[in-house]
């Protein structure tokens, strides 16, 4: 029977993030260099909002593992 790894999609969307972000981040300083100006706000959106999505999955991961360990404890009070 094949057993499922946990947590493997939130690895592939933060590597996703974090390829996007490097390309992203090429791709503004081409169009920089060729127009000579630089778009502030796309940039800080763009930034903002994949900070915000990291963040968020940090805290559900975090979340998740607290209620898992919560939950061990209470089934080790229960064997004793």
């Amino acid at each position: 029977m094949k057993r499922k790894k946990r947590g493997k999609f939130l690895k592939m969307v933060l590597i996703g993030m974090f390829v996007y972000l490097i390309l992203f981040t090429c791709v503004c300083l081409y169009i920089t260099y060729k127009t000579g100006v630089e778009p502030n706000t796309l940039i800080t959106c763009v930034f903002t909002f994949c900070g915000v999505e990291g963040g968020l999955s940090a805290w559900i991961r975090n979340t998740k593992e607290k209620k898992k360990d919560m939950r061990d404890k209470k089934m080790e009070e229960d064997e004793y």
